[in-house]
């Protein structure tokens, strides 16, 4: 009875709306706000010391979704976000967690908080760091139309997921990890972090550098390219294309769906109201309403759930993937300036060949060989003291360049393998959500063959 009453009650909230997609939205909403009751705006986080019950995933299902190893030597969980009002802004901070197992650590575990310009501060100090490292990608900041919305609650848990994810990253790398600005973020203490991040970079002459032979690169065309990573390069371009375009197919169908669903959601009252004019069938009727009810709700939560199983993440995935190819770019201009190099080189040492040859052709002639004596003299005395730099700055050169080589092979062949694991999450999360919706239809119908069957079975053994 219980059931049937809210069934009904479902049904003239349909017949009000008509619009079912609007109710489940409305609805989500309602759950969504029901997390902070205490809110003092519409749609914002609770203004409080402590918002533990904001963090909505019990630490097990984090684990699992995120595939941490609690039982790891570095173990990093981000949660608790609380929202800050400062005198000149507003911001949000989330609460890290590290349990570590490491010497070069002289606690077991810290805990912290940090807020998103932290966070793009320790990428930035990677990048500087590790140019040749692939640096896992932040969560976008958030645009210019959405500066309302950086402080709903929907936002700011995506953000710590991806924030997670971005942390997770890095503990797993052989070297980020173990990287000293990165120990600095997960332990000082607030003011010794603000401290530390004032202090000058050792490492900006090199990015400085780096972002020059950068501007370099784009203009010209590199000479002798890397078989390999020219392949790493396509790969990703065309990997990019097929992501593109998964996520292009499954947004037209989510949006067939909602037309689906506006409907799917008529039947109900049809076959509601069927039921009441014709007493004999009035069961049977109200089970085919009741599975359409069920169906409709099963589609308008596959709907909802597009954002987070496919959506979301593939775009995410793109980000990452963008990442890999500015890293491959930032090789490539390594071997743009290697390549400059050994052609000043060769330049110089043909300069010097043409240089010798004239002098022995000028030693054997007679005239004005003794005034062109000393002019080439002179351009072969500087071209004998340039040379060996030059020839200094290509092997210095081409070490740069085979360490940029190997660090890059390594990371891409982890990535590889990182790439796998998270398309097939997204790709497995996207499948068992249709096929969740799938069998609560089929169940829905399944349930109205039964009551049929067993009405007929009634018949029958009546006339007998």
């Amino acid at each position: 009875m219980e059931n049937k009453s809210n069934s009904l009650a479902v049904l003239d909230v349909l017949i009000e709306n008509k619009n079912v997609s609007g109710i489940i939205k409305d609805s989500i909403d309602c759950d969504r706000s029901s997390l902070c009751s205490n809110s003092t705006l519409d749609n914002s986080l609770v203004q409080s010391p402590s918002l533990e019950s904001f963090s909505t995933l019990p630490d097990t299902e984090v684990l699992s979704e995120l595939n941490i190893d609690e039982n790891s030597d570095l173990y990093v969980k981000i949660d608790n976000p609380q929202k800050h009002l400062d005198t000149l802004e507003t911001y949000i901070t989330f609460r890290i967690t590290t349990r570590v197992a490491r010497i070069e650590f002289t606690e077991n575990e810290y805990i912290v908080r940090r807020r998103y310009n932290e966070f793009a501060w320790l990428r930035q100090k990677l990048l500087d760091c590790h140019p040749f490292c692939i640096i896992p990608p932040l969560p976008a900041k958030h645009t210019l139309m959405g500066q309302l919305d950086r402080y709903a609650k929907n936002f700011v848990l995506v953000r710590m997921k991806l924030l997670n994810t971005f942390l997770l990253r890095i503990t797993q790398h052989p070297i980020l990890s173990c990287n000293e600005y990165f120990k600095v973020f997960l332990t000082a203490s607030q003011s010794d972090f603000n401290l530390y991040r004032k202090q000058k970079s050792h490492t900006s002459n090199k990015i400085l550098m780096l972002n020059n032979t950068n501007m370099l690169s784009s203009r010209t065309s590199i000479k002798n390219r890397h078989i390999e990573f020219e392949k790493a390069k396509d790969y990703l371009n065309v990997l990019s294309e097929k992501l593109i375009s998964v996520e292009k197919i499954a947004s037209r169908i989510n949006k067939e769906s909602q037309d689906f669903v506006n409907e799917l959601q008529s039947y109900y009252p049809i076959f509601s109201n069927w039921s009441i004019s014709e007493p004999e069938l009035s069961a049977i009727l109200q089970n085919i309403a009741n599975a359409f009810e069920k169906c409709t709700f099963a589609q308008s939560s596959l709907i909802y759930s597009y954002p987070n199983t496919m959506a979301n993440p593939i775009k995410e995935f793109l980000t990452y993937v963008d990442v890999v190819k500015e890293t491959l770019n930032k090789r490539d201009a390594y071997q743009h300036v290697y390549n400059t190099s050994l052609e000043d080189l060769d330049k110089k040492r043909e300069e010097k060949d043409q240089l010798l040859a004239m002098q022995s052709v000028s030693s054997h002639t007679t005239g004005f060989s003794l005034w062109k004596q000393p002019s080439l003299d002179d351009k072969l005395e500087k071209l004998g003291v340039h040379i060996p730099q030059l020839l200094k700055k290509v092997e210095t050169n081409q070490d740069n360049l085979e360490c940029a080589n190997e660090s890059l092979r390594s990371d891409l062949a982890r990535w590889q393998q990182e790439k796998q694991s998270c398309l097939k999450k997204i790709l497995l999360d996207f499948v068992n959500k249709q096929i969740e919706c799938y069998e609560k239809s089929v169940g829905a119908w399944e349930h109205v063959t039964a009551e049929l069957n067993s009405q007929n079975v009634t018949l029958r053994s009546t006339k007998k």
